[in-house]
């Protein structure tokens, strides 16, 4: 279940799910060590995905995104803003204009 923010630096609650972010990550599953392999007929019929929950709240999903990477696992990474969108707030910030 999801208690809070993804974003480690954030102690905002999960409350409701109007607000923020939420993700459904789907990641391979992992052998634990120790753990003998099964056979292919036998791994064909489980699941080899596992899908995770994470959530940001509306501040941190207005800055940060969450990337999924193998090695690393579930990891925030900055948002980027597209070319066109920052063109027009430079053009109606020296123009005084609003949107």
């Amino acid at each position: 279940m999801l208690s809070q923010c993804a974003n480690q630096k954030c102690s905002k609650p999960f409350l409701r799910l109007r607000e923020g972010k939420l993700f459904l990550v789907e990641t391979e599953r992992l052998t634990k060590p120790g753990q003998s392999a099964v056979p292919p007929f036998v791994r064909a019929r489980q699941q080899q995905r596992c899908v995770e929950h994470y959530w940001l709240c509306d501040d941190c999903a207005q800055q940060w995104t969450l990337v999924y990477d193998r090695e690393r696992g579930v990891a925030l990474a900055p948002l980027r803003r597209t070319v066109a969108s920052a063109g027009a707030t430079k053009t109606l910030a020296a123009t005084g204009g609003a949107a």
